[in-house]
């Protein structure tokens, strides 16, 4: 039940995300006086519509994507003007060119998209990527700023039993009659819900300030004051030198004073400088992954094709999308918050890659939109250097045969991964 209402939620949840693409690309046209005849989340037959104004606003059946219907994307073919491309080519663009001006009529005029200046042009290709953009920012502030990340507070969880070395990947105690056996100074003095107040009569806010304390107090008596039932109880302890991280990596180890004793964790809200030094952190993360993209295509190909285990941080689709949120719901091991904070941290970070991928130069996607409308601007501007200005329009149907390799290669690829995601899905640990 579970599974199924995190499948539920996530496929929710970016069918919204979709949508509000699209509204970002619509907005801005209707805006600027073009005519939309179509809004539309999914792709294939028609599932539900409703017709207001001139503008059709419906679901299709495959929800993977989306579209607004803009009358006139590309200019009529010049009288005369023959295709740079070779005949089957040059009839693919002509046929392309029929298809996105069939409900031209005469009197729409400037309402057609290719007859805005290329600065409209480009608003309106990037509204959908922006609005990408600020739905990750909005989750991304509502989750730190508001919710924020685990930290360990300064209320025991659990007291160890001995002394081991922090480093090791599963400490165990030898038998207490053992060579080396040392009880861990904790042990019998602190107890589990103990609140940590003060440390040697200076007042600990945050675990962070006890472990600084606790490192520069080996073999040191030091007093510590807890609250144990709704009293304040003061206890003497002696911190003993053991092997600890010296970095968050695990690359390094230093000696420092040891107790033994783990925290709880709850969630503390972020302040607004680490709210951003959190999104900048995760804005190069994602770039990095799209650099990444051509290994991972070669990756999810030795997962399909050559019976290769699946990569855990490869590319990931739809399907796959919907069985982690599953599994985040399903999961025993994390409270609802927990669950929640995960299934939005996911929905943030597709919204991110969907706003970075979107930008690339390439027809179908949006930035190769954009692309065309920066060339057209320039030729305009270099007429103008010229003395002679006159309206420039870039025929972006002679791109046609691109957009059908690039679209192409993102089915099959789309086709992979959806393949990758039934058959070897990424699975989250326990």
């Amino acid at each position: 039940m579970l599974y199924a209402l995190g499948v539920i939620a996530f496929a929710f949840g970016l069918l919204a995300s979709i949508a509000l693409h699209e509204i970002g690309h619509m907005v801005p046209a209707k805006k600027f006086g073009v005519r939309v005849t179509q809004y539309m989340v999914g792709f294939g037959p028609t599932v539900w519509s409703r017709r207001r104004g001139e503008t059709e606003y419906g679901l299709k059946a495959i929800p993977l994507g989306g579209y607004i219907r803009m009358i006139g994307m590309v200019p009529p073919r010049p009288d005369g003007k023959r295709s740079r491309w070779p005949r089957r080519m040059g009839e693919l663009v002509e046929d392309f060119r029929a298809t996105s001006r069939s409900e031209v009529t005469e009197s729409d005029g400037d309402r057609q998209f290719y007859r805005l200046t290329p600065g409209k042009k480009m608003i309106i290709m990037l509204g959908g990527p922006t609005m990408n953009l600020l739905i990750f920012f909005v989750i991304s502030i509502l989750l730190y700023g508001v919710i924020g990340l685990k930290a360990p507070t300064t209320t025991v969880s659990s007291v160890s039993e001995c002394v081991v070395s922090t480093t090791v990947a599963t400490p165990a105690c030898p038998a207490p009659t053992a060579p080396g056996y040392q009880k861990a100074p904790a042990n019998g003095v602190l107890q589990p819900g103990d609140k940590i107040t003060a440390i040697g009569g200076v007042a600990i806010e945050n675990w962070s300030a006890a472990v600084k304390i606790i490192e520069a107090s080996a073999n040191k008596p030091i007093t510590v004051d807890v609250r144990r039932d709704g009293r304040s109880v003061p206890l003497k302890l002696t911190p003993v030198r053991n092997t600890k991280y010296a970095n968050d990596t695990g690359t390094a180890t230093k000696q420092a004073g040891f107790i033994g004793i783990s925290t709880t964790e709850s969630y503390q809200a972020l302040s607004p400088g680490q709210v951003r030094s959190v999104i900048w952190h995760q804005l190069t993360l994602s770039v990095d992954a799209l650099k990444q993209f051509p290994a991972k295509i070669g990756s999810l190909v030795g997962t399909v094709f050559e019976g290769k285990p699946r990569d855990q941080n490869g590319a990931v689709g739809v399907v796959g999308l919907g069985r982690i949120g599953g599994q985040i719901a399903n999961s025993n091991q994390v409270a609802a918050l927990d669950k929640v904070f995960s299934l939005l941290s996911l929905l943030a970070s597709v919204n991110l890659l969907l706003f970075l991928f979107n930008l690339l130069p390439l027809l179908p996607l949006d930035g190769g939109h954009v692309a065309g409308a920066i060339v057209e601007a320039s030729r305009r501007g270099v007429a103008r250097l010229r003395k002679r200005p006159r309206l420039i329009f870039v025929d972006v149907a002679q791109l046609v045969p691109v957009m059908y390799v690039v679209a192409s290669v993102l089915i099959v690829f789309s086709v992979l991964v959806m393949y990758a995601d039934i058959v070897k899905p990424i699975t989250l640990p326990n």
